[in-house]
């Protein structure tokens, strides 16, 4: 009997949070963009002072503007993916998790925890799907 896909993504999301996995929607490029353009216009500016200023100034605008913009995966995983995308992503993860033979989520859990690679596997599964397909940053 096949695992549920809704108690597989339980499970996935209980591994993104045992982790502490974050997912941000391109708010650490526009961060990034923010601190550097401060930063440059701080050193033509004021010269190498200015670029200490900048880069302060810059930074700190883009920790206030990203404040509350990075979410947990298994918060993603359970309320911001479409039924579609959720059960794509269950067959993604479910692809990984056949070579372990496990037939209950109940055994799955605990496998997972305890074996390394097969944890790092579904993993690795999830956030290339959440890259790909949602257009994702992971933060880990």
């Amino acid at each position: 009997m096949p695992i549920n896909s809704s108690e597989l993504l339980s499970v996935v999301a209980q591994l993104t949070e045992d982790r502490h996995v974050r997912a941000t929607v391109r708010e650490s490029l526009k961060g990034g963009c923010i601190a550097a353009t401060t930063t440059v216009v701080g050193g033509l500016l004021l010269g190498p002072a200015g670029l200490a200023v900048g880069g302060i100034v810059g930074g700190c605008t883009a920790a206030l503007i990203s404040k509350g913009k990075f979410k947990p995966v298994s918060e993603v995983i359970m309320n911001d993916m479409t039924n579609a995308q959720r059960e794509r992503l269950a067959a993604s993860v479910a692809a990984v998790v056949a070579d372990l033979r496990v037939e209950d989520v109940v055994l799955l859990l605990p496998l997972l925890l305890n074996n390394p690679g097969a944890k790092e596997a579904v993993l690795r599964s999830v956030f290339a799907f959440l890259q790909n397909e949602m257009q994702l940053q992971i933060v880990d």
